[in-house]
């Protein structure tokens, strides 16, 4: 992890003091939005360490399972505060981000260093296959709740507790769905047999090649190679880091619970930032959220880029826009139901739209094998549109 992440640590224990010295709500939400970014990288780096000792199937099966672990434990602290909105709004955040920013900024950055870059149409075609019908199966309840109506004379919009029961029974069939992607991207069950393929999943674990160097080494590796100690305590925390099979395992406990607390804490202030200064809290779930969930693997997709690995970009944003959708939207449905705050899957016009428009982007994007930084600039200028569309849509009438 960068040093710039581990500074920003320094803004966790800042928002535990100030919340004690009961700081302006505003002063909360910043502190806590900036100290989850270094916890949700944290929580990625204790994963893969551990991937790294378990071995490249155990590995990837935890990287999946814990991958997304900042954004399930955001989206219950929104949940258990009765704010399903949000969660629906980061929800759909996560997986527009991932096209129009996390993208976007990898093309930028990428093309401008390299000019032009090329990457696998049919690698980026299954990806682009497979997020066009995880969202579209995420969109269904929202669907039949919008054109319902008039599928037939007479027909009534399923609502309340038939579209809740509706979500779950979909929640279940994609964690089904989540299985098999597993059972395919990291067992490799009736995979094709040559391993050009890199999975989402298998990204984070993956070496890159150096191309100065010439040696493939693990992407995170070769960031904390360049890091400066040693000698004195940060050379025996890096030391036992790579030597100790317990301590990542310590480290993730106890970033997890860390997260889970400034979670609480964000999204404690979300309503009092709305009231003060007219915060949309849709644009908060939207654009906010995503942000500092994720904040570490944007990071990784835009270094895979500027490193000339543009299918490992490619692969990273597809594939964390479908592990939102078959992995943390059910988990937070049955979650919801489970500790009854009810989450249903109907999100909003607004948002299936913005669902379509990500995939088919994406899908527009892989088909000649080649990208540019104009590309990557246009991305940016959609997702700079939508966030101040959604910033200045009044508070209450921002959500579904």
């Amino acid at each position: 992890m960068s040093l710039w992440l581990y500074l920003l640590l320094l803004a966790t224990p800042a928002s535990l003091v100030a919340e004690a010295l009961h700081a302006p709500p505003l002063i909360l939400f910043l502190l806590a939005s900036i100290g989850l970014i270094p916890l949700a990288g944290l929580i990625g780096l204790s994963t893969e360490a551990l991937a790294v000792r378990m071995g490249p199937r155990t590995g990837g099966l935890l990287n999946a399972t814990f991958g997304n672990a900042a954004e399930i434990i955001i989206g219950l602290a929104a949940l258990t505060s009765g704010l399903p909105e949000v969660v629906r709004a980061s929800l759909a955040g996560s997986i527009i981000g991932n096209v129009l920013l996390v993208l976007g900024m990898a093309l930028l950055v990428g093309g401008w260093r390299h000019r032009r870059q090329v990457f696998d149409t049919r690698v980026a075609g299954q990806y682009a296959s497979m997020l066009f019908m995880v969202v579209i199966a995420i969109a269904i309840p929202s669907l039949l709740a919008i054109v319902g109506e008039g599928t037939s004379p007479g027909t009534e919009v399923i609502r309340g507790s038939q579209l809740h029961q509706l979500s779950i029974g979909i929640s279940f069939v994609l964690l089904l769905c989540y299985a098999a992607y597993i059972a395919y991207s990291v067992f490799g069950l009736r995979a094709a047999p040559d391993e050009d393929r890199l999975s989402a999943i298998e990204i984070k674990t993956a070496t890159l090649t150096n191309d100065e160097g010439g040696t493939a080494r693990s992407h995170h590796m070769e960031k904390s190679s360049s890091q400066p100690p040693t000698n004195g305590l940060l050379a025996r925390i890096s030391a036992s880091w790579h030597t100790t099979p317990w301590f990542p395992l310590i480290v993730l406990a106890a970033v997890t619970a860390v997260t889970a607390l400034m979670s609480e804490l964000l999204v404690g202030t979300i309503e009092p930032v709305a009231d003060q200064i007219g915060l949309n809290p849709f644009f908060v779930g939207l654009i906010i959220i995503p942000l500092v969930g994720n904040a570490a693997e944007h990071f990784t997709a835009v270094t895979a880029a500027h490193k000339n690995h543009m299918e490992i970009s490619m692969a990273i944003t597809a594939g964390s826009s479908i592990q939102v959708a078959l992995l943390v939207a059910p988990l937070l449905v049955l979650a919801g139901a489970i500790l009854g705050y009810p989450l249903d899957l109907n999100f909003s016009l607004l948002e299936v739209a913005l669902f379509a428009l990500a995939a088919g982007l994406y899908a527009i994007i892989s088909l000649d094998g080649e990208s540019t930084w104009l590309e990557g600039l246009l991305l940016l200028a959609f997702y700079l549109i939508l966030g101040i569309s959604t910033f200045f849509t009044p508070v209450s009438g921002g959500v579904a």
